[in-house]
């Protein structure tokens, strides 16, 4: 039901770990914003940032790759919230588990994200 919407969203991480900002440009509303544990951020800082970073070859790893360990969809009429579990896997490893809530909106036929908030899963203590 929902194949369309998850194909986009598995390219919206794909360019997001390729740094590929003019792919997240074209999926991200212009009103998206990105909520972690160091605030709010709108989608021009947010694209910005990732440009920087690339540029300064301070981003993911060739053949990075986001991996769901949990994924829930609730539909909402023209909209799904997406939430769960997920991290990035790449060549050194596993990196820590993130929860993760999105929200995703069908706007002229085409699936577009309206928000991502994260926060790192708390590693357990040993």
């Amino acid at each position: 039901m929902h194949e369309k919407l998850l194909e986009t969203r598995r390219q919206w991480y794909a360019a997001y770990i390729d740094g590929n900002v003019g792919q997240l440009d074209h999926i991200e509303l212009d009103d998206f914003v990105l909520i972690d544990e160091t605030g709010l951020e709108g989608k021009l800082d947010q694209l910005g940032g990732i440009a920087e970073a690339v540029a300064a070859d301070r981003w993911f790893a060739r053949g990075s790759h986001a991996e769901d360990i949990i994924l829930r969809l609730v539909p909402l009429g023209d909209a799904v919230s997406i939430h769960g579990q997920g991290r990035i896997v790449d060549d050194a490893g596993i990196r820590p588990s993130l929860y993760f809530s999105e929200l995703w909106q069908k706007e002229n036929g085409e699936w577009r994200v309206l928000s991502l908030h994260f926060t790192h899963a708390a590693t357990p203590s040993g």
